[in-house]
């Protein structure tokens, strides 16, 4: 039997190596936790969200750079959205594509599916959406200064429009950070009809012409996911340009600086130095005076 030389061990000690640092990377692979979920605004092309999770130390973490592929339908080359990647909050989006507009107009009900593969630190992994198609029409109404927000919730069904009773429905003010309100009430159930009112009562500011942003929104639904409808109307208080920032205010930049402001406190600053050095002067009097005067 011929003696393994040096060089034909090395090779094999790097190659067991190389198997031993690839088993090991697929025994430490993490599994990750994906969530998808859909939003539609004015009966637009809807917006797919991703969210990646993942679980450490008993509780779930948002993970970053995660790539997730999005299909609408089947997980083939056709159905392919595109990728999404997370954000430093694990959450990431993708409107639907243009180029499946048709085939999501003549659908009553669709699927998505999000798959993570090939990721480095995450086991593979896939989630499906269904949702069944609906939209809100909202109707804004004033009467003799009585203002009313209808909203009706539709599915499509058997290639048309049905009303949906018994539907959540939330009527709202859209604003910047969060919505608000429109009502006491927070949510209403849509009636036989599939159509759910109430009367409008709030002052709150809009835009110079008092516009302000109407909207009828459903949240997290099982089956429709979270549809909006909104409209402007003129039910805001006209909201009148504060210019005092371009004036000598508090809050103005330190050049528009109140006159007030800049004259009290250098008096009071000119007449604490002006009686420190007065006293200064005083001393060094006295002092020189202690010198001049002859011993008795």
């Amino acid at each position: 039997m011929k003696p393994i030389n040096y060089s034909t061990g090395l090779i094999i000690a790097l190659c067991l190596l190389t198997f031993l640092a690839q088993a090991q990377d697929k025994t430490e692979k993490g599994t990750i936790k994906i969530d998808l979920s859909y939003q539609q605004l004015n009966n637009d092309l809807p917006i797919i969200k991703v969210s990646a999770k993942t679980k450490k130390e008993k509780r779930f973490v948002p993970v970053d750079g995660v790539e997730v592929n999005l299909f609408f339908g089947d997980q083939t080359s056709h159905g392919f959205m595109g990728r999404v990647e997370t954000n430093s909050h694990g959450v990431g989006s993708l409107s639907l594509p243009v180029r499946f507009k048709s085939q999501w107009d003549s659908l009553s009900s669709y699927k998505f599916v999000g798959t993570v593969t090939k990721n480095d630190s995450f086991e593979d992994q896939s989630i499906e959406l269904e949702i069944s198609k609906a939209k809100i029409e909202l109707t804004l109404e004033d009467v003799d200064s009585v203002r009313t927000i209808h909203a009706k919730v539709f599915a499509f069904k058997d290639n048309s429009w049905v009303a949906q009773s018994e539907t959540e429905i939330k009527l709202v003010v859209r604003r910047l950070l969060s919505d608000l309100k429109a009502t006491e009430e927070e949510t209403f159930t849509t009636n036989e009809n599939g159509e759910a009112s109430a009367q409008f009562s709030l002052s709150i500011p809009g835009d110079a012409q008092g516009n302000i942003i109407i909207g009828a929104k459903i949240d997290d639904h099982e089956m429709y996911g979270s549809l909006v409808s909104t409209k402007t109307a003129k039910w805001g208080l006209p909201l009148t340009p504060d210019n005092s920032f371009a004036e000598r205010t508090l809050w103005a930049t330190r050049d528009k600086t109140p006159l007030w402001l800049l004259i009290f406190p250098n008096l009071i600053i000119i007449s604490v130095w002006g009686i420190i050095f007065y006293l200064i002067y005083q001393i060094t009097q006295i002092i020189k005076l202690g010198k001049t005067k002859e011993p008795v």
